[in-house]
């Protein structure tokens, strides 16, 4: 062979190693190092102990789970907690076992499992879509580094296990949708989803409406409705038997006796769910930054680290740069399925602009969760509409900010 043909050829092979190493090893092992420090820290534990709660027959804690900051429910004596209760009841199995030997079952101990499995999910929906095997690869570490994503893998406290369970459960259920269209299937991860995060269950817009556009007999139409549905309305009876055994209204779930700091109190007296809280929480998800850090109190001068996580929460447009590609396409260059999807999404993102709570102690806007899984299997779908392969530039808006999520990270998690 030529030496100026072997040459550029070693050069091309350069080129790949480079490529590969900063898009996917270098990524790839932040991922995996942020897997291990979930599975050791310790955080807040309220799920498991709720679990340990259910198996011993109650629903309020049979420890303390500390003050404000906690969140705990104050009633009659007895603390509760005021999220949904799914988490704990698939923690119980392994509570149950670990009490045993009178060990105590971190939550972290079985978060990896859910992450590894939405992982695939991901890259199984990348693969629906014709993606190469690297493509769907780097479109796995697009999610889990550049987005909020990143925050709730990397700590194992109560909040952000529900998150983590809420985000594996909204991506199987798109996977269930595109791959198997089972109704039955469907209904039962929507169940799940209500007992988890209520706002996440918007999905449900999409789902009904999927129903109700196809082309069956208004019998069958109803029949799949029933399918889709029965799982959800058991979930939301078994809510409100929980919350009657607990507050004696089962459209109680004990928010209002949650003890909180003096400024959240503030914004919760202006109700639960309130156009009042919109113009904050749109300031946080779209334009809310990084803190600077200063040389001293009177200096504009910064000084390392520079910037730090903002634990009020980030605009998902710094974690998440990658959704700018969606005001590059017109409305009309969208599929039915892919406008219903974004009506799903735009629903639960106005019931979380309208709750009084700003998600804090975060990284990132953690709440978008809620929605997030469903826009990126927009942003997958239509991406591909358009393009035979994920191009160099957004391969780099997928993964470099994961590289300045991952830096935010650092304050975040100290």
């Amino acid at each position: 062979m030529p030496p100026k043909i072997k040459s550029l050829l070693l050069s091309f092979s350069d080129i790949n190693f480079l490529y590969n190493s900063i898009f996917i090893g270098i990524p790839a092992m932040i991922f995996l190092t942020l897997m291990v420090i979930g599975f050791y820290a310790e955080g807040s534990q309220q799920f498991s102990m709720l679990a340990n709660s259910f198996i011993h027959g109650h629903t309020y804690f049979l420890s303390s789970i500390g003050g404000i900051g906690q969140d705990p429910v104050l009633y009659h004596g007895k603390v509760y907690w005021d999220d949904g209760f799914f988490p704990s009841i698939v923690l119980a199995p392994f509570v149950a076992f670990f009490n045993l030997f009178h060990i105590f079952f971190y939550q972290g101990y079985i978060k990896w499992i859910f992450v590894v499995l939405t992982v695939y999910f991901i890259y199984l929906l990348a693969k629906h879509f014709k993606y190469s095997n690297k493509d769907s690869i780097i479109l796995v570490l697009g999610f889990t580094l550049g987005s909020v994503y990143i925050g709730v893998n990397s700590v194992s406290s109560g909040w952000l296990f529900a998150q983590i369970i809420c985000t594996f459960l909204l991506f199987a259920a798109l996977l269930a949708y595109f791959k198997k269209k089972s109704w039955w299937l469907i209904g039962a991860i929507c169940g799940a989803i209500f007992l988890t995060r209520i706002p996440a269950d918007a999905i449900l817009v999409f789902f009904s409406l999927t129903i109700l556009l196809t082309k069956k007999s208004f019998k069958n139409k109803l029949i799949d409705l029933f399918k889709l549905g029965i799982f959800v309305l058991l979930a939301a009876i078994l809510i409100g038997i929980y919350n009657y055994h607990r507050f004696g209204n089962p459209f109680n779930n004990g928010n209002y006796y949650q003890l909180i700091s003096s400024a959240s109190a503030q914004a919760r007296s202006m109700g639960l769910l309130s156009i009042d809280h919109i113009p904050t929480n749109l300031y946080t998800i779209l334009l809310r930054g990084p803190v600077p850090v200063l040389k001293n109190s009177i200096s504009w001068s910064l000084k390392p680290p520079y910037l730090v996580n903002n634990n009020l929460g980030m605009s998902i447009f710094i974690t998440s740069p990658f959704l700018f590609y969606f005001f590059t396409r017109k409305w009309s260059s969208y599929s039915r399925e892919n406008k219903m999807l974004l009506l799903s999404a735009l629903v639960s993102l106005l019931i979380l602009l309208c709750y009084y709570g700003d998600g804090a102690d975060q990284l990132g806007y953690r709440y978008a969760l809620d929605f997030l899984p469903t826009l990126y299997v927009v942003f997958m779908s239509i991406y591909k509409k358009f393009n035979k392969n994920l191009s160099l530039g957004m391969t780099s808006l997928l993964i470099l900010p994961g590289f300045f999520n991952f830096y935010l990270l650092l304050s975040y998690i100290n």
